[in-house]
């Protein structure tokens, strides 16, 4: 039986990894590293729905991949 390996390049592997509330602490390591801060800095991170909502007829969807509160 052979293994196989995933890589989180993949859209649909990544969310499945980092945007699950349950591999919080995976997402708070990667955010970290990527923006150069301690994980002391963060207070709490929480994963929300993605989706913008639309306010008016002519409004194109919006999906935001990470949602930052300072």
């Amino acid at each position: 039986m052979t293994k196989r390996f995933y890589t989180p390049l993949f859209d649909f592997i990544f969310k499945l990894i980092f945007g699950d509330q349950r591999n919080i602490a995976v997402l708070t390591a990667l955010l970290a590293a990527a923006l150069d801060l301690p994980e002391a800095e963060f207070d709490h991170l929480t994963i929300i729905d993605p989706f913008l909502k639309r306010e008016f007829e002519d409004d194109k969807m919006g999906i935001l991949n990470v949602k930052v509160h300072t």
